[in-house]
């Protein structure tokens, strides 16, 4: 290997380092994106097999979540800090388990909601604190999310610190 193919080759990896940092920013994201995706995987096939009707609320946030993962995807070979459809994912769950705690909580949804949990006291308190979890998972995503289109994530600093390293 001569010294431009080497030299080629050093620039080609520094591309990928830089390309591959840029993309672990959304690390986290990717994470709680998968949590929530099979979380309503689970609840989707516990709705159908328990003939619920209420099966296209899952559906729904799966198809949501799908969204939110061919961005994640496509940031890879495009890096960006304005992750539009992934923060539109993640504020459409925030609300969505804000109003399933509510129906919860104060209606007779229950049944319909969670068909295969028992209509007690410990299945209500289980369902409250996965929901408190994905409000807080949301929440917290979405404050993330934030830092990133800012630029104000630690990763970028370290990104920046390595650009000037390598130049």
């Amino acid at each position: 290997m001569n010294y431009e193919e080497r030299v080629l080759l050093e620039k080609n990896k520094k591309e990928q380092s830089l390309k591959a940092m840029y993309y672990n920013r959304y690390l986290l994201v990717r994470y709680v994106t998968a949590i929530f995706f099979f979380t309503n995987i689970y609840w989707l096939i516990s709705l159908v097999i328990s003939d619920s009707s209420l099966y296209f609320i899952p559906l729904a946030l799966i198809i949501i979540l799908i969204l939110s993962v061919a961005e994640q995807v496509k940031i890879y070979s495009s890096p960006t800090n304005n992750a539009i459809y992934t923060k539109f994912c993640f504020i459409t769950l925030l609300f969505t388990n804000v109003i399933l705690l509510l129906l919860t909580c104060f209606s007779a949804s229950f049944a319909q909601l969670y068909p295969f949990l028992v209509n007690q006291n410990k299945s209500k308190i289980l369902i409250l604190v996965i929901l408190i979890t994905g409000i807080l998972l949301s929440a917290f995503i979405i404050y993330r999310l934030n830092k990133i289109k800012h630029d104000e994530d630690k990763h970028y600093q370290r990104i920046k610190e390595y650009e000037k390293a390598i130049n």
